[in-house]
């Protein structure tokens, strides 16, 4: 098998990894995280993490539960279904996040540093997920 076929697997494989055991998070957010993580192991870096959610719960919940997890108080946006976090993150957060029933995405980008960032993403709404997320929106209430 030439040289070229072989990193043409081998990123068809992981891609089936990141689907089998991160299967709600955006891949270009994996590949960040992980470059990140090579770059310097010993820390984990801050991205903005945000996570889409069924419609229908509590966002005073949802966000004292963000609190307790990372220190951080979320930005909910687009009726309590879309929360946005400025975070440390690795790859059992995402595992964390990714396990939760309630969540239907998750995506984000690298920081750098906790600032005040707001939503930038939207969430690829589907047939199976009416209701959710569908913009950056406005806070509720």
């Amino acid at each position: 098998m030439p040289a070229v076929d072989e990193v043409r697997v081998a990123f068809e494989n992981l891609q089936q990894k990141y689907k089998e055991h991160l299967p709600k998070v955006d891949t270009v957010l994996i590949e960040n995280l992980l470059k990140r993580k090579m770059e310097d192991p010993s820390n984990d870096p801050i991205f903005m993490v945000e996570v889409f959610t069924k419609p229908g719960l509590d966002p005073q919940q949802v966000r004292s539960y963000i609190i307790q997890k990372t220190g951080m108080s979320p930005e909910i946006y687009d009726n309590g279904t879309h929360y946005v976090t400025n975070q440390k993150l690795n790859l059992k957060i995402l595992k964390e996040i990714s396990d939760s029933d309630d969540v239907l995405e998750v995506t984000g980008e690298y920081t750098g540093r906790i600032g005040a960032y707001g939503a930038s993403h939207e969430h690829r709404e589907t047939e199976d997920t009416p209701g959710a997320a569908t913009g950056r929106g406005k806070p509720p209430g």
